[in-house]
């Protein structure tokens, strides 16, 4: 195997029909959840993120990871000995995520039909067809992480079918790519 030509083609951005089916994968999502009622008054937004959304992706080896968030309520942590009381936060909150994730099943299932929908742990797979990839649809919650003053740090943060928090920044990782792209001149996300 020729590294060194493996490596430039990673390298490059997608061909126009990659970019294409890319951008047709996430337009069916954001349909699917826009068009769905059990999301007509909620507070709910589908943006890009990883690979797909820093253009750092592997031409026909990628998928398109799609987050839907979820802001009518949201996971927190809290300074040691502080209460949510504390913060103004109400508990328990009446939309729970194991909940939000299943009406995204439903509404991705309606969209697309059941034989191309998969719900894994975290993410649902939407398998590819003649004019979209792959794509990975991961359902969020809003996070805020408190500091003491009453500030907060702004993520988001899903529950895996298994019942583990995870947390993720996708604003501050693309800004920090975005950034990191400028300080080296351009050069960063070609060689990602």
């Amino acid at each position: 195997m020729d590294w060194e030509d493996t490596f430039r083609s990673w390298a490059k951005s997608p061909s126009t029909t990659e970019q294409d089916k890319s951008d047709n994968a996430e337009t069916a999502i954001r349909k699917a959840v826009t068009n769905h009622s059990h999301f007509t008054n909620r507070s709910v937004r589908v943006f890009t993120q990883g690979a797909y959304r820093n253009r750092t992706n592997i031409g026909a080896e990628s998928d398109v990871d799609v987050g839907v968030l979820c802001t009518d309520t949201f996971f927190f942590d809290l300074p040691e000995r502080f209460t949510a009381d504390a913060f103004g936060i109400s508990t328990p909150a009446e939309y729970k995520h194991p909940e939000f994730k299943n009406h995204l099943h439903e509404a991705l299932n309606y969209h697309f039909g059941t034989n191309v929908v998969s719900r894994g742990n975290k993410a649902f797979d939407i398998h590819e067809n003649t004019y979209r990839i792959d794509a990975d649809v991961v359902p969020h919650f809003e996070y805020r992480r408190y500091d003491k003053n009453g500030s907060y740090l702004t993520g988001t943060s899903f529950l895996t079918d298994d019942g583990k928090r995870i947390i993720n920044w996708p604003e501050q990782n693309y800004e920090n790519g975005v950034a990191k792209n400028n300080a080296t001149g351009y050069r960063f996300k070609a060689l990602t």
